[in-house]
């Protein structure tokens, strides 16, 4: 046996002992650097928790995109037309609290939308007490549009024109780029020309019909006829050279008939009636 191999069972334990020696030394560092085992387990863990970042991610911007669409849209969530025949007037609670007096012959439609309140007169009258709400609430009538700001206010339409007045409070009306404001007791005529300035209106002569009487108070003949429209269905045709001559007095609706009837005792006028109910007014 040679020096070397008699020396190498001391070396060997010598090399034992050593290695005892680290044991405490190996573990900390295997319990502070993790095995490769463990590394790649915990890059699997973060690429799938950035794969469920990334998807609720996704989610949340196709959510926001759909909200933001449905927003721009404004679609609308329910609708109902309300119409009155010409020997009725009828009181109309609106969804979202809001009160409408609909005149004789009168149609409107009720549009709401999610971020608006849509009212399209289409004939007729109709006075409006509006609850607020955040949703703005706006009446469409022929190519204008009202904007309620708090308020009661009532619009009478004919076929090219109308007449807005506010009872109470203050309404903004547009009409293509002209805006105009109005507040309490105060009209105005919009045509198909032009729109009028406002101007201190009859109280009376505005909410006569609720109370089942027509006003008026140095009205031309062509606007009363107008008004007298509203409560019959057949025609009633008024000579042109009348239209400026002006009317004065209070009458029941009920009794119309026998108001045009005693307009040749009234003015210089010939009163006709024709078949199926047809009425002409000529000058005499």
């Amino acid at each position: 046996m040679t020096t070397q191999q008699q020396q190498n069972p001391d070396m060997h334990a010598e090399t034992e002992s050593s290695i005892a020696d680290l044991m405490p030394y190996i573990k900390a560092a295997q319990n502070r650097f993790p095995s490769k085992e463990a590394l790649f387990a915990e890059v699997n863990k973060e690429r799938d928790g950035r794969k469920k970042r990334l998807k609720a991610l996704q989610y949340t911007s196709a959510f926001i995109f759909c909200a933001l669409g449905i927003w721009a849209v404004n679609p609308t969530i329910s609708s109902k037309t309300y119409t009155t025949n010409y020997a009725q007037h009828d009181s109309i609670s609106l969804s979202d609290g809001s009160t409408v007096q609909l005149n004789a012959n009168s149609t409107l439609t009720a549009n709401y939308r999610l971020r608006s309140r849509e009212i399209y007169l289409e004939k007729g009258e109709a006075s409006f007490t509006v609850k607020h709400a955040l949703r703005p609430f706006t009446v469409a009538i022929n190519t204008s549009i009202v904007l309620d700001i708090g308020t009661v206010f009532n619009i009478a339409k004919w076929d090219q024109s109308f007449i807005a007045t506010v009872m109470e409070g203050e309404v903004e009306l547009q009409t293509g780029d002209n805006k105009t404001r109005l507040v309490t007791g105060q009209s105005v005529k919009v045509t198909q020309l032009e729109v009028g300035s406002p101007y201190r209106a009859s109280m009376d002569e505005v909410t006569a019909w609720q109370t089942g009487k027509i006003l008026f108070n140095k009205t031309s003949l062509k606007d009363a006829i107008n008004s007298i429209q509203r409560y019959r269905e057949a025609p009633i045709a008024l000579d042109p050279r009348l239209e400026n001559m002006l009317i004065t007095g209070i009458y029941e609706i009920s009794k119309i008939e026998q108001l045009l009837d005693s307009m040749d005792s009234m003015f210089p006028v010939k009163v006709t009636r024709l078949d199926q109910g047809e009425i002409k007014i000529q000058k005499k």
